[in-house]
């Protein structure tokens, strides 16, 4: 099935992450709010990857980052400094706990909330976490879209970008099973639209069945296979 990998920044993963223990919390993030939407119906399956982090200061000569996302040995996920992981045991912590660059959970979109100019109240802060005027700004006097966030599952090992895989086109318009429906008349029987394409392998349509392990992460989202059903 298809579903989609999205690319977020370390600040806003630790908001989402808050949501999974909304008692202890008083801020967390339920609505992610992007410029465009995945033409899949909801609900849909999406996989969080947490960019790489991307302001240093140098501490000792040493380049340190400011914008981390990590995992304390007791679960929690914070954003910020992750020297503080420095403060335990080295036997409490391994290269798991530093989540940036990585998918660190996924959650199920179950509705899309349409936000058009002059309507961006739809979106309220205390679900976005996104200011009045930042959200104006980031909407550009443009549609957006409210991603609401339910099922969220945050893994207990961090998933690799090359766990996921997406339509390799090329190997897919090479397929020698993939015909146009209007070269062949026993199929332009008004069931299938000309045009289209069928797999002659499979007698049905072309699903796009070749994949390839994705190579880098999409600048905001993009489509990928499921990953099959496994422990967190």
């Amino acid at each position: 099935m298809k579903a989609v990998l999205m690319s977020t920044q370390p600040k806003w993963c630790e908001l989402i992450a808050r949501a999974i223990n909304p008692v202890r919390y008083s801020a967390f993030k339920t609505i992610e709010v992007r410029k465009t939407r995945p033409k899949i119906e909801t609900p849909f399956k999406v996989y969080i990857y947490c960019t790489k982090a991307k302001e240093f200061f140098v501490h000792g000569g040493i380049r340190e980052t400011l914008d981390d996302l990590y995992r304390l040995p007791s679960g929690e996920i914070k954003y910020g400094y992750s020297g503080e992981l420095m403060c335990y045991g080295e036997d409490e912590y391994d290269e798991n706990n530093f989540l940036n660059g990585k998918v660190i959970g996924e959650f199920i979109c179950n509705e899309i909330t349409v936000a058009e100019y002059g309507n961006y109240c739809v979106l309220p802060k205390v679900k976005t976490m996104i200011d009045e005027l930042d959200l104006l700004e980031y909407a550009n006097e443009k549609t957006v879209y409210g991603w609401h966030i339910s099922d969220l599952v945050i893994y207990d090992k961090p998933k690799e970008l090359s766990e996921f895989y997406v339509v390799d086109y090329e190997a897919v318009n090479c397929c020698e099973h993939r015909e146009r429906i209007y070269n062949n008349p026993d199929f332009t029987n008004g069931a299938m639209l000309p045009g289209s394409y069928l797999c002659e392998d499979k007698n049905d349509w072309c699903t796009k069945c070749k994949t390839r392990p994705i190579t880098r992460p999409p600048q905001s989202w993009c489509y990928v296979e499921e990953l099959q059903a496994s422990g967190f």
